[in-house]
């Protein structure tokens, strides 16, 4: 069993017994680019164009053939021929063109797929940013509620509180702690996801940097699309066009050569007796024309509907990526809104609202209950911050990845 396919299967079923190595999205690219499977068979593809594209020229097998029987008289006979059939110029630069369009696909393609893989890394890397900031988050919940949990505990001991806020306490912590264990498996599985993409057997994370918002690379109002995306599709009409070319030089002519060589034993139209040894020599030009070529014509009707589609796919494709970027680009500025309030005033007035609910129960100024309101609703500003602040770096990695090869 090859050993990176081997360590591959260990490190997806005991994963979190293996060392996870932080790594820059930059870097994590880069190590795709050259490992990714699915970028391979892409390379392998263009391998395979470029191989066939020296197919363009294919010539029809020569014929030979032998004759052995009374042909010129009474006497036996022999005759052998060889024959070829050839195309006109057009019909063989029409298949070297369609092979060619379609080795330019198979580069464009591979193009397309290192862009998908991009976008796809960058989004499973924010994911793992995002369950980083999430854990601190989940952490500091669990540390206060296990402290919250050990002083009411001190405090029914004491005779101090009554069972109740003990309860409170402690199924405070619970939820704290399953929240933050459904966080690990979900931060193992981004893991497993970003690995796999890489795909060189080791096992990555990302790097333990501030969680913050990423670049957005504005554009201006007159967005076409992206550029890869419309290549191809355009590509996919140069195709079409291509196969139409291809279906209509099958109606061009077969010119026909052939080369007779005979015997002829006896008296010749000469009046001279002429021994077998004696050989007579003989050629042959003819055209193939395709009379009965109903079915052809059939075939490049069909064509030209190809033809049609791959167009409709290039304007809706357009329409498509234009609507994705307006819709998207929405989004950004109706979560960018919410930011920026967490930003100025949400997260300071979550601290704000810890400390002083803090200070006012250590205190005896407001009661366990009046406590707990207080201190989920200070974490709720901040989860949701996060979880706001991930929506906002997807929608910036959709835009820039519309707007970038």
């Amino acid at each position: 069993m090859n050993n990176k396919f081997l360590k591959i299967i260990i490190l997806l079923i005991f994963g979190n017994a293996v060392c996870q190595t932080p790594v820059s999205l930059e870097t994590a690219i880069d190590k795709a680019f050259k490992n990714n499977l699915n970028l391979k068979s892409g390379t392998l593809q263009i391998t395979y164009q470029e191989k066939m594209k020296k197919s363009a020229i294919v010539i029809d097998p020569l014929n030979i053939s032998a004759e052995v029987g009374q042909m010129n008289s009474f006497y036996m006979d022999n005759k052998f021929s060889v024959s070829q059939s050839i195309r006109l110029p057009k019909f063989y630069n029409a298949q070297k063109n369609l092979l060619l369009e379609e080795w330019k696909s198979s580069v464009i393609n591979l193009d397309l797929q290192k862009w998908q893989l991009k976008r796809e890394i960058s989004l499973v890397y924010n994911e793992l940013s995002y369950f980083t900031e999430k854990r601190e988050l989940l952490k500091k919940v669990e540390n206060i509620f296990t402290q919250y949990f050990k002083r009411a505990d001190l405090r029914l001991k004491k005779g101090e509180s009554n069972v109740l806020e003990k309860a409170t306490a402690e199924n405070l912590r619970s939820q704290a702690e399953i929240q933050l264990n459904a966080l690990e498996k979900d931060r193992e599985i981004a893991i497993q996801k970003l690995s796999f993409l890489i795909n060189d057997g080791n096992l990555y994370e990302n790097e333990p940097l501030k969680y913050s918002s990423l670049n957005f690379n504005l554009l201006n109002s007159d967005f076409q699309g992206n550029p890869i995306v419309l290549k191809q599709l355009e590509q996919e009409k140069n195709i079409q066009n291509a196969k139409l070319r291809t279906e209509k030089a099958k109606l061009s002519p077969t010119f026909n050569i052939a080369y007779n060589n005979m015997s002829m034993y006896g008296n010749g139209a000469d009046n001279k007796f002429y021994e077998r040894s004696a050989r007579f020599h003989s050629g042959m030009i003819g055209i193939g024309v395709p009379i009965f070529n109903s079915a052809q014509k059939s075939v490049i009707e069909a064509q030209k509907v190809n033809q049609q589609i791959a167009e409709n796919n290039y304007q809706f494709g357009l329409i498509n990526l234009k609507n994705q970027y307006t819709q998207t680009f929405g989004q950004y500025q109706k979560i960018n809104t919410e930011i920026a309030y967490y930003q100025k005033t949400g997260l300071q007035n979550s601290e704000t609202i810890l400390k002083t609910a803090n200070d006012q129960y250590y205190n005896g100024e407001i009661n366990y209950l009046e406590w707990t309101i207080l201190v989920n609703q200070s974490f709720e500003i901040q989860n949701k911050y996060i979880d706001r602040l991930k929506d906002l770096n997807d929608k910036i990695i959709e835009l820039n990845a519309l707007a970038t090869e």
